[in-house]
């Protein structure tokens, strides 16, 4: 689960941008805010295995910034 792993707390700058994204958060801003590929968020919610709350728009995925916010905070 890649992101998960990480033993890394969340920043509040962090916390801070995905609350300015909105409600819900693009795979590019979410990799922007933890790294790695917008592509891959991309593959594991096709898959169903993205562990955070989305949905399609679309083609487009868009990803519950409060669920995100809530899994990083360990909640």
């Amino acid at each position: 689960m890649g992101i998960l792993n990480r033993k890394q707390t969340p920043t509040e700058e962090t916390i801070t941008f995905l609350r300015e994204c909105g409600p819900t958060c693009s795979s590019r801003e979410l990799a922007k805010a933890l790294g790695g590929q917008p592509y891959y968020y991309n593959v594991q919610a096709k898959n169903g295995n993205l562990p955070f709350e989305f949905m399609w728009r679309g083609r487009a995925l868009r990803i519950f910034t409060e669920s995100v916010i809530k899994k990083l905070k360990g909640e």
